[in-house]
């Protein structure tokens, strides 16, 4: 999905109305996973689930171009734990 993002193709109305809806699609189960984090109390309070979800959606496909161009998996791994820590309950 990186690729076509980033591709050419993109310009592709027909490429850009499946990107758009994949994104959703990602951005829908990862807010319905938080949201049941957040009932369950794994998130801060202050934690938007929706907004959660469209910054892990983003964190995700920039991990996967990184990882796939050499990027550290040590690096990769911390970034990805600090994005969860900002919104993990602290308690």
């Amino acid at each position: 999905m990186a690729n076509a993002h980033t591709g050419a193709q993109s310009d592709d109305p027909a490429v850009q109305a499946v990107l758009d809806r994949h994104h959703q699609a990602l951005c829908d189960a990862m807010r319905s996973a938080l949201e049941t984090a957040k009932r369950g109390g794994q998130l801060a309070a202050s934690a938007d689930p929706a907004a959660a979800a469209e910054l892990l959606a983003l964190l995700a496909y920039g991990v996967n171009m990184r990882s796939r161009a050499g990027g550290d998996a040590r690096s990769l791994t911390r970034t990805v734990d600090t994005a969860l820590d900002s919104i993990r309950n602290p308690d």
